[in-house]
């Protein structure tokens, strides 16, 4: 069983209430989210879909704290989305190579460290989908992030990822920064009663691992869609099929080296830029989902919330 917080340290209500969020975001960190397009809309869009309402147990807090958990809610959305997004992907790869078999055993189609954790998101997201979609009490929600390890393993994985998608001399310049969020973790780990200093090393080994088997995930998915697509390619007669609605063109051949680590080097960058562009093109939707209703209710036609959050979960969870 993975350590748990609140079993060790149960907290009264009142206590619950009174508790300060346990991460800290400077004025400057703030100010460089509210100027990124991207982070707005997300923060509009769950305004929007999301019920903010506080739970009892929070109704209390003043206006404030309530702005900073709403903020802080926001932000742990916004790096859950591409872990999430990436899941879904992988998901929709292992449905393509299953077909009209047993599709309740997706992970079968991955080896190895890819296959952990893919299987490790699988249930993660399936026990935790409230959480995972950011569904709640505002508080509670970035409350529960130090709850438990998995919790803590996948905020430090998609703090990481949200780095990695940020390469210099790509279009993923548009994406939020949230590099401040790793240091304010690890800081309210440390200070943490029941984590403390001793425990950091380890839940950051936990979340290495995590994230070399979506490393390995990334690649093996590169190599089975590569290879489809090839495959697609000679079956059609060099016609193009119909590609996924949210996958980028991706190269069937990349270009050999006769050094091993040269062709390595050249296979690492093509999968780093596959993942860019699937998490860029579900940011690209998502944004673009949020313009088309604002004309629309510009036009004087109202969107239920209901429709236009179909349309985001889809995109988010497949």
């Amino acid at each position: 069983m993975a350590p748990h917080r609140a079993l060790s340290f149960p907290l009264s209500c009142a206590e619950e209430a009174a508790r300060a969020s346990p991460f800290k975001v400077l004025k400057a960190d703030a100010a460089k989210l509210g100027n990124c397009d991207a982070f707005r809309i997300i923060r509009k869009l769950l305004a929007n879909q999301q019920d903010c309402s506080f739970c009892a147990t929070h109704l209390q807090i003043d206006s404030y704290d309530r702005e900073n958990w709403l903020l802080q809610r926001d932000i742990t959305h916004a790096l859950i989305f591409p872990v999430l997004e990436l899941y879904r992907h992988a998901s929709n790869v292992a449905k393509t190579m299953l077909g009209d078999r047993n599709i309740f055993d997706l992970e079968l189609v991955f080896r190895g460290e890819a296959r952990g954790a893919f299987s490790w998101l699988q249930c993660f997201i399936a026990e935790e989908e409230d959480w995972c979609l950011t569904r709640g009490c505002p508080a509670c929600i970035v409350s529960k992030v130090l709850e438990a390890e998995p919790t803590i393993r996948i905020i430090l994985v998609a703090c990481r990822l949200s780095q990695s998608l940020r390469q210099p001399h790509t279009s993923s310049t548009e994406l939020p920064m949230f590099d401040f969020w790793l240091s304010s973790l690890r800081n309210a780990l440390r200070e943490d009663p029941f984590w403390g200093p001793d425990f950091g090393d380890h839940l950051e080994r936990r979340a290495t691992l995590l994230e070399h088997g979506l490393d390995e995930l990334v690649s093996q998915c590169f190599e089975i869609e590569a290879l489809a697509s090839k495959h697609s390619s000679i079956g059609n007669s060099g016609r193009q099929g119909k590609a996924h609605a949210y996958a980028p063109v991706k190269p069937t051949n990349l270009r050999a080296s006769k050094t091993p680590g040269k062709e390595r080097l050249v296979a690492a960058t093509a999968e780093k830029s596959w993942m860019q562009q699937i998490v860029l093109g579900c940011w690209t939707t998502l944004l673009a989902d949020a313009a088309a209703a604002k004309v629309r209710r510009k036009g004087g036609l109202e969107v239920e919330n209901g429709l236009v959050e179909v349309r985001r979960l889809r995109c988010v969870t497949g």
